[in-house]
């Protein structure tokens, strides 16, 4: 447990508290040493963990935004107007109880289309819904099945994995993603191409890569700007994730300040690979 809430510690904050040190104790190789150490941090920060790549503009093909939108009492109009103006094909919040049936949103969808609430999450889009299948919801371990018909957008379905997985420190997350594993070895077919959600776990974990061992992260794929999704306001945690599979190619990611709720949006463009 205590490797792990040392491994919840970023990099970045080592610059401070070298710096700190460096500027409070006056020997000299001391001095040094901490300069080093604070160094070390900020390139590893920004060189290993990379939170942020530069952006390069709309590169068209299917978008999805991913929201983990906790309970969205707050203001569902101010929640509403952020999913509308990022108009993606499909939408998949965690929660998202209230937004779903306000009338921002029921006018984006039209009339034709009604928003689909499964488990602990909502999805909207105006694609063809072709399955949900319930994997698991125990344990604050909730996992959703789903499969939408992307065959005019990328030449066949796809089937994603809706997730959300406990905060609580106190859990190890190694033993949370065995047993999501567990049951995903046992519900889930076809194969997975998209897992997505609030994960709660860090980007480059051991943790997440067992969940989803033949999965890659889409930020790493080609994510730009700023990466890290929690806090909202000064994020510094990348926790909520979008992971595909190697024949979708990852024209972009971004993850967008919605200017409410906790986390930061992550909206992804995918094509299909030649």
């Amino acid at each position: 447990m205590l490797t792990q809430w040392l491994s919840w510690i970023p990099a970045i904050v080592l610059l401070p508290i070298g710096i700190g040190v460096a500027l409070y104790d006056r020997r000299g190789v001391s001095r040094i040493t901490w300069s080093a150490i604070a160094l070390l941090g900020t390139v590893w920060w920004f060189g290993v963990d990379q939170p942020w790549r530069p952006g390069s503009g709309d590169p068209g093909g299917l978008t999805l935004v991913q929201w983990t939108m906790s309970h969205d009492k707050s203001d569902r109009e101010a929640h509403a107007k952020v999913i509308i103006e990022l108009d993606a094909d499909i939408t998949i919040l965690t929660h998202g109880y209230g937004v779903r049936g306000t009338d921002t949103v029921l006018d984006w969808l039209g009339p034709d289309v009604k928003p689909y609430k499964y488990g602990h999450f909502t999805i909207l889009t105006q694609l063809p819904v072709r399955r949900v299948q319930p994997i698991a919801s125990a344990g604050d371990i909730h996992l959703q099945g789903i499969e939408i018909d992307t065959s005019d957008q990328l030449g066949r379905p796809l089937h994603l994995i809706a997730v959300d997985l406990p905060s609580n420190p106190m859990r190890s997350r190694m033993d949370i993603a065995h047993t999501a594993r567990r049951w995903l070895d046992k519900r889930t077919r076809p194969e997975t191409d998209i897992a997505l959600g609030d994960f709660n776990m860090t980007r480059n974990s051991v943790a997440l890569a067992t969940l989803f061992p033949n999965l890659s992260h889409a930020w790493s794929l080609g994510g730009t700007g700023w990466g890290p999704t929690f806090p909202r306001i000064l994020p510094i945690y990348h926790i909520d994730h979008v992971l595909v599979a190697d024949w979708l190619d990852v024209q972009d990611g971004e993850t967008i300040d919605p200017g409410v709720g906790r986390h930061r949006v992550q909206k992804v463009w995918l094509k299909a690979k030649k």
